[in-house]
């Protein structure tokens, strides 16, 4: 499994951005659902949003992100950083196994 730092930069007024808020929300429950996310949220400023995430490679994520529908509508750019998580919470464990 691969884990990947995704950051999203907003393209679009927050006004326009917040009238998919929801849509966007439940778009991402059904990844954490099936286990591929593991934080997400809006940065400070908000500017763009971060996620946590991990897949079996950077071609599905990235993929899989497309369906977002920030993405579908071009309201964010989306910037996929892989890396190895050598040190961790105990509680993660199953979370980085599964």
């Amino acid at each position: 499994m691969k884990f990947f730092l995704i950051e999203l930069e907003y393209l679009v007024p927050l006004e326009k951005l917040d009238q998919t808020v929801p849509a966007h929300r439940e778009f991402l429950q059904t990844l954490y659902d099936v286990g591929t996310l593991l934080l997400s949220g809006p940065k400070e400023p908000r500017n763009g949003g971060m996620i946590i995430a991990k897949s079996i490679s950077l071609e599905k994520i990235s993929e899989t992100m497309k369906e977002d529908p920030f993405a579908k509508l071009g309201y964010a750019n989306y910037k996929y950083t892989e890396f190895h998580p050598v040190k961790h919470q105990t509680f993660l464990k199953s979370w980085l196994e599964g």
